[in-house]
């Protein structure tokens, strides 16, 4: 068993969890780093998310909705129309704020993702990646702090230790405090 693994059975086994995390598979993954990475610049500039789509074209190719521009604290992307049904979901999650804890996907994220019948993706301003998977409703980092974009003013700490993964109730109780 890797670290990860035992990390994740670990923290499910603390916060609650049925099952331990899936993990996305790795074209699935650099693809979407591929995109978020330079939407994290753009969110850091304009201080809005950014969010959209992940989907397989005709071909079977990994390919991506036109990403629309939030708000400071949300965006709700448009269900891909022509027949293409999304795999995930992905956004980003805005600038740095040192009021408004981000580095972590939210409780909302993960409902949307739920509801729409997805999995997510969801990049932080202290550049995480995290993974939502929808049916076991567990969250967990795929990378750590900088392995996508940093927003510059980021200050580490400020959300709070950040655990490698989380369960629905246990995302519930941290929003809560």
């Amino acid at each position: 068993m890797n670290l990860f693994v035992f990390i994740a059975f670990f923290f499910a086994a603390v916060f609650g969890a049925e099952t331990p995390p899936s993990d996305p598979p790795k074209e699935e993954v650099a693809a979407v780093r591929g995109r978020l990475a330079p939407l994290q610049l753009f969110s850091f500039v304009t201080e809005r998310e950014f969010c959209g789509y992940l989907y397989r074209d005709a071909a079977g190719a990994l390919a991506f909705t036109e990403m629309e521009r939030g708000d400071r604290d949300g965006c709700t992307p448009q269900m891909p129309a022509g027949g293409i049904v999304p795999i995930a979901s992905l956004h980003t999650h805005g600038a740095y704020d040192p009021d408004v804890p981000a580095e972590f996907p939210t409780v909302l994220d993960m409902q949307s993702d739920r509801s729409e019948g997805v999995n997510g993706y969801v990049a932080t301003p202290g550049g995480r990646l995290w993974f939502i998977d929808s049916r076991r409703m567990v969250v967990h980092q795929i990378c750590g702090p900088g392995c996508l974009p940093q927003d510059p003013s980021f200050r580490e700490g400020d959300d709070g230790e950040i655990a490698p993964s989380y369960t629905y109730r246990a995302l519930r109780r941290l929003e809560a405090r």
